[in-house]
């Protein structure tokens, strides 16, 4: 090879080098976004949530004592289970609520941050009484899930569609504006139908329920026993924290809450009677003077997404005396 063709590859083969290193340096790429996050919990770890609650119950429940409910029960819950506690030791053997292990539906929170909300159904409990749907909180990443409500559902009621527990089901705020009403106002617009009735703005908002219907009718009752003798008052409000809302398979959602009614009654030149729970919180069985009662009700609404024009339902509730007080 003469020198000028030796010259011509060498030229040839540096420019070749030369392209090979000006070729662009790879760009390394991030992992794909999922479309959706993944249960916060598997099935696996709903299964050892309800069972080391019911663990915790069965050991506080058979000694009476509240202290041995706190890693695993708060909110609601425990309030109520302290009244139940009270009319046990008063010697009220049905007075704790059975809370069965087992679950027929699961729904599972799609989140990656706190709180997060576990909602499950039960098997029915071995009363016959209608499921459970309750409702579990982790407020931390350190902390246990720990049962905040109970709501016992109500016969014929139709729980909501809601994604599998392997999909899972959204989280919402209690400010969410995708639903008819938000999550905050559905406990506060419940309460001003208590306290207001049909002259409610709300009213039409909510179908009718069975709870309503009954803390009507224990007002009427206990209205007639005072009579003329006396006054009774009650006055609703939200309690306990919360609320709490999970997407339903329609954009709706199942909101839970708790709702704290206080009925005072103050008699005049007169004694009242009373007996049941009231007299086992109380520690007697008459009063000369004033009566107050406090419930709490733990509640459960079908609260439909923003545009329908169906109403609020309720679901299911728990509603208990917590307290008495009279002289």
């Amino acid at each position: 090879m003469n020198r000028l063709a030796r010259t011509s590859a060498g030229a040839v083969a540096a420019c070749a080098l030369l392209a090979a290193c000006s070729a662009p340096l790879p760009v390394p790429e991030p992992d794909a976004v999922p479309a959706a996050l993944p249960p916060a919990v598997s099935t696996t770890q709903v299964e050892d949530v309800l069972g080391e609650v019911s663990a915790v119950l069965a050991e506080a429940d058979a000694a009476t004592q509240l202290e041995l409910l706190t890693p695993r029960v708060t909110g609601p819950a425990m309030t109520v289970r302290n009244a139940e506690y009270v009319l046990t030791q008063a010697g009220d053997t049905t007075a704790i609520t059975p809370v069965p292990a087992a679950a027929q539906t699961v729904i599972a929170p799609t989140t990656d941050a706190w709180p997060r909300t576990l909602m499950v159904v039960t098997e029915p409990p071995a009363d016959l009484q209608p499921p459970l749907l309750l409702t579990f909180v982790q407020n931390s990443p350190r902390e246990q899930y720990q049962l905040w409500s109970w709501s016992r559902l109500f016969p014929g009621a139709q729980m909501p569609a809601t994604a599998q527990p392997e999909v899972g089901s959204a989280l919402l705020p209690v400010d969410a504006d995708t639903l008819a009403v938000p999550p905050a106002d559905v406990l506060a617009r419940y309460a001003d139908v208590l306290t207001n009735g049909a002259a409610s703005p709300h009213v039409a908002e909510f179908a009718e329920d069975p709870l309503t219907t009954g803390i009507r009718s224990t007002r009427e009752a206990y209205g007639g026993l005072v009579g003329e003798n006396g006054t009774l008052a009650e006055t609703y409000q939200p309690t306990g924290g919360g609320p709490y809302a999970v997407q339903t398979a329609d954009g709706g959602a199942i909101v839970v809450g708790a709702i704290q009614t206080v009925t005072t009654i103050t008699l005049a030149d007169s004694t009242l009677k009373i007996g049941d729970q009231t007299a086992g919180l109380l520690g007697k069985d008459t009063v000369a003077s004033n009566l107050g009662i406090t419930w709490i009700s733990m509640v459960a609404f079908a609260v439909p997404p923003a545009g329908s024009t169906e109403p609020i339902r309720m679901i299911g509730a728990e509603h208990s005396r917590v307290q008495v007080t009279g002289e």
